[in-house]
């Protein structure tokens, strides 16, 4: 049974930026749980869906023509409405919980983190990062639209355009300077860490408030940061940030026609 579940799966990497030296027990064990994540959509099992996500999963789209304006808005799938999804979505059975397949290709992984897009079937995509909290793996960020967005006619365009606002979030980080890190996020952002070490591993958000402060102490940083940008759909970009301090992998939307960070992930640079 193991095989053929394995089997089932359109696993490989996406190309892009300059990977870190990639992980295979990480990429085993959130493939599987991606394939969970997305059967348990094809399944109507909102307690399959729920099992792969963290409490506080930070999950970003776009509402295209928002009330008739022609605006978009930002959509946020918290796991309170993922829960109601779970059991409606696949109301008209369009996706087959056995024969519906679940690709999950991988930008990158660390021995505690891995960061990967999901496409399933031809239905949609999410980019999503995982990892590992008190022994358990998670998704904690995810940024998603429809199957159609995939394809990116400007690609080239949209990797430079991402390129440039991610580069000018980290150089703030750099500076120490607010101005120049809130501008690059959409002003609902998820920034969060793991605090490890203790009795017990969380997920730590950080404030607006909270980032102001922390620029305002750090000073600035002895050496430059360096962006690698990993893909972008019509929609959706995917970055990684090096820094002195810390590895930070962002996600972002492309909203009314400009790219934002919706939410990231950092980890401490040891050594």
């Amino acid at each position: 049974m193991k095989n053929l579940f394995l089997a089932a799966l359109i696993v490989g990497n996406v190309t892009g930026g300059a990977a870190l030296a990639d992980d295979a027990e990480t990429e085993a064990a959130l493939t599987e749980l991606a394939d969970t994540f997305a059967r348990g959509f094809y399944a109507r099992d909102p307690e399959m869906v729920l099992s792969t996500v963290h409490p506080e999963l930070s999950k970003i789209g776009v509402t295209e023509n928002y009330w008739g304006t022609g605006i978009q808005i930002i959509e946020q799938l918290p796991p309170g409405t993922l829960q109601v999804l779970g059991s409606v979505y696949n109301y008209n059975h369009r996706l087959d919980p056995v024969t519906s397949t679940v690709g999950v290709n991988f930008f990158e992984s660390t021995e505690s983190m891995g960061l990967l897009r999901l496409t399933a079937d031809q239905d949609w995509y999410d980019y999503f990062l995982g990892t590992h909290i008190n022994g358990e793996w998670v998704f904690i960020n995810c940024a998603y639209g429809g199957y159609s967005l995939i394809d990116n006619p400007n690609r080239e365009a949209d990797m430079a355009l991402i390129d440039d606002v991610v580069s000018g979030y980290a150089a703030g980080w750099d500076a120490g300077e607010y101005a120049p890190v809130i501008a690059a996020m959409y002003p609902d952002a998820d920034r969060r860490h793991v605090v490890r070490g203790g009795r017990r591993e969380y997920l730590q958000p950080e404030t607006l408030e909270m980032i102001e402060i922390e620029l305002e102490e750090r000073g600035v940083a002895e050496q430059a940061s360096t962006v690698t940008v990993f893909e972008a759909t019509q929609r959706t970009g995917a970055a990684r940030i090096d820094a002195a301090d810390r590895t930070e992998w962002v996600l972002l939307t492309k909203l009314n026609d400009r790219w934002q960070i919706v939410n990231s992930y950092w980890e401490p640079r040891l050594g």
